[in-house]
């Protein structure tokens, strides 16, 4: 999120010792790691930075992984879970306490007895199939109807795709044209801390079904074709 790529192994184990060597503490936020719809499963980069370290019964290394079920459950489900060395997670159990007390009693019921029962496994594997579904679509309907010069990602897991359009359109300003279409994206520019992005955009394909999609990349595609005969 939001371009959909995957790291290769050989760049997260680059990264672990890139880290490691200027003291730099990794956060890896993996909310989509189960949800991978082609290719290798990938080891999370907590699990490659275990490997490395001294095997212990308590983590000790330098990240600090977060999961959740939200993505893979149901998202109404607000319930996660922190990998991290225990300095780490005690000062997270007091900030916890200070935000909210205490997680929902009844939602951590619900996720276990899903987890015990095989629920869960299976309902990944349904909602993989789903959305593999659903992204092929997407990258059909974008093959089918956007005009030369824009380009997206084929992500192999997560729930978007990350288009680029030609340099003189600016995805926000286009916004407004859009939903008057009855369609809206996210702008690239909002997930840059110091601009950029200002000509892309992310897609979600995993809430909409298949007809929808095509017939909501094929308004897209009007929009950004207006756009490109204003110049």
């Amino acid at each position: 999120n939001p371009t959909g790529c995957t790291l290769t192994l050989e760049r997260r184990k680059q990264l672990i010792k890139l880290a490691d060597q200027y003291g730099v503490p990794i956060i890896e936020d993996d909310p989509y790691g189960q949800l991978r719809y082609e290719g290798e499963d990938l080891p999370a980069v907590e699990l490659l930075d275990s490997q490395m370290r001294d095997k212990t019964n308590a983590y000790s290394g330098n990240v600090i992984y977060l999961s959740t079920f939200s993505k893979i459950l149901a998202p109404g489900i607000r319930l996660a879970w922190v990998i991290a060395p225990t300095e780490v997670i005690n000062k997270l159990v007091l900030a916890k306490q200070g935000a909210d007390l205490h997680t929902s009693t009844f939602n951590q019921i619900v996720a276990h007895e899903v987890g015990q029962h095989g629920y869960l496994d299976r309902h990944v594997k349904m909602i993989q199939d789903t959305y593999r579904e659903r992204r092929n679509v997407m990258i059909e309907s974008l093959e089918e109807h956007m005009p030369n010069g824009v380009t997206w990602t084929n992500p192999q897991g997560g729930l978007f795709l990350w288009v680029n359009m030609p340099e003189q359109i600016n995805a926000i300003d286009m916004f407004k044209d859009a939903v008057l279409q009855k369609v809206a994206y996210v702008p690239g520019e909002n997930f840059f801390a110091c601009g950029g992005g200002e000509n892309s955009m992310r897609l979600n394909f995993s809430c909409t079904k298949p007809e929808l999609i095509n017939e909501g990349i094929a308004r897209l595609s009007k929009v950004i074709k207006a756009k490109l005969r204003e110049g």
